[in-house]
């Protein structure tokens, strides 16, 4: 009977021309959305080429400088904005501090158009005033960006819906439901044997143009290895949600207007309106700390600093005895006192910045336990950290420049302190900053979660549930 169905079902598909339309549709959809995607990728990697080239001028110079010092030619430039002096190198002439993006960013803009993706931690200034926001147009973020994660969350459960609202209801409103009721099988199998068709060659579809985008605009060498499985795994349950629930309004309502208005509103429901208002009381329990009152308490701190300066070098001379053997208080300048009120400023700036990181966390975690209420969420939250675009990949990378930016003073403090010159030797052994991906994207785990979600709609509506309204 199975094999009926599906003959019977394929045929009166491609009677319809539903199936070219289908591929037509996903194909260019899944291509612009990748093409788009693409061109976020590659104005990504140009600003990131454009900076470093910029960098490798400017770094340049200073060898070029230093050749000369070594040499003992005469140098136009001031001293004190020569790059044998230390503090010159850690202000002028920063380590560059790159994110790039991964295989698969194309598939998700995620956060990529609110943060910046390079920064220069300089030796003068706060890690907490470091910036990583870009200026971006306010209307592209209200509507999102146009790439494959958008296309797979909002715009395929619309696909299914046109694809299956009357699977049942068209049947008796041409008046074929009476022969389907007189075969030697249910109506709720049948619907469910039509229904799994449709499933498998809108899945087929969407994956197949999906393997062929990646293939084509990851522009990084790809590997077909089990992740991209879990990716297909995680699309066909996303699909097969939408279809189950199909089902589900198929049966309980059988009529296509209603089932049409019915799914839409769910969508509206579990794609939009679900995730908008858990955004909200995330940001309503635990909202985060203004930073115009952070900076004007850094203001207070810097005031009370300055009255308490030679206060602040003695505390900072015991914690580092090594920098008093070659120095007396008299030597003791601008930059000295500088660092000594900085560590004193980070010391009692930190309640403050882990009180931003805690409630941040909190949302976080908030999101997190509500994804189980609407597959858009979940389906976000997986590509978002599929291609490394999610708010906790930024996190950690503006982390990771904090811990870089230590590295960087301590490799340069001890030589003003101890009155030593920059050189040659030295600029070998300067510090560099490599991101490391610490994110997991948990793509398995979340596979799972989707596909338990559609086994307990399944059970929940049962047949002992669903009332047959087809008679």
């Amino acid at each position: 009977m199975f094999l009926n169905i599906l003959y019977n079902e394929l045929k009166l598909l491609n009677r319809s021309k539903w199936l070219i339309i289908l591929f037509s549709v996903i194909l260019l959809l899944f291509t612009f959305a990748s093409y788009n995607g693409s061109n976020n990728v590659s104005k990504r990697l140009s600003d990131i080429a454009d900076v470093k080239k910029e960098f490798f001028e400017k770094e340049s110079v200073m060898l070029q400088t230093l050749y000369k010092i070594k040499a003992g030619e005469n140098i136009e430039t001031p001293y004190w904005r020569l790059p044998s002096e230390p503090m010159i190198v850690g202000n002028q002439y920063p380590r560059l501090a790159i994110m790039y993006p991964e295989s698969l960013s194309f598939l998700s803009t995620g956060q990529s158009d609110m943060y910046t993706h390079f920064i220069s931690p300089r030796i003068y200034g706060n890690n907490f005033a470091l910036d990583y926001s870009e200026m971006v147009n306010p209307v592209q973020l209200l509507f999102g960006n146009f790439d494959l994660a958008f296309v797979i969350i909002y715009i395929l459960p619309l696909l299914i819906i046109a694809f299956t609202y009357n699977a049942l209801s068209k049947e008796k409103e041409l008046g074929t439901f009476r022969v389907i009721a007189s075969q030697p099988i249910s109506t709720l199998v049948w619907l469910f044997h039509k229904i799994s068709i449709r499933f498998f060659v809108f899945t087929f579809f969407t994956s197949l143009i999906l393997v062929i985008n990646i293939s084509i605009f990851s522009f990084d060498k790809f590997l077909f290895n089990s992740n991209l499985f879990g990716l297909l795994l995680l699309l066909a349950g996303y699909n097969l949600f939408w279809f189950v629930l199909a089902f589900i309004i198929n049966i309980k309502i059988n009529d296509s207007s209603k089932n049409s208005l019915t799914l839409i509103g769910l969508w509206l429901l579990l794609v939009l309106i679900i995730p908008a208002t858990i955004n909200q009381v995330g940001s309503s329990l635990y909202p985060i700390p203004s930073r115009l009152k952070m900076i004007n308490e850094i203001r207070s701190i810097n005031k009370e600093n300055e009255s308490q300066q030679n206060e602040i070098m003695d505390s900072y001379l015991r914690s580092h005895p090594e920098f008093v053997q070659e120095n007396n208080e008299s030597q003791f300048g601008f930059w000295h006192n500088y660092f000594a009120s900085e560590k004193a400023m980070e010391e009692k700036t930190k309640p403050l910045l882990q009180d931003y990181d805690s409630q941040l966390k909190k949302q976080q975690v908030l999101i997190e336990g509500f994804r189980f209420l609407s597959p858009a969420i979940l389906m976000q939250q997986s590509l978002n950290k599929f291609a490394s675009t999610s708010e906790l990949h930024y996190n950690d990378f503006k982390k990771q420049v904090f811990e870089f930016s230590d590295e960087w003073r301590n490799y340069l403090i001890p030589m003003l302190f101890k009155n030593q010159k920059f050189n040659l030797d030295k600029y070998d052994q300067l510090p560099s900053f490599k991101y490391n991906n610490r994110i997991e994207h948990n793509i398995w785990l979340n596979v799972f979660i989707i596909l338990t979600i559609n086994i307990i709609m399944l059970f929940t509506f049962s047949t002992k549930n669903l009332e047959d309204r087809s008679v």
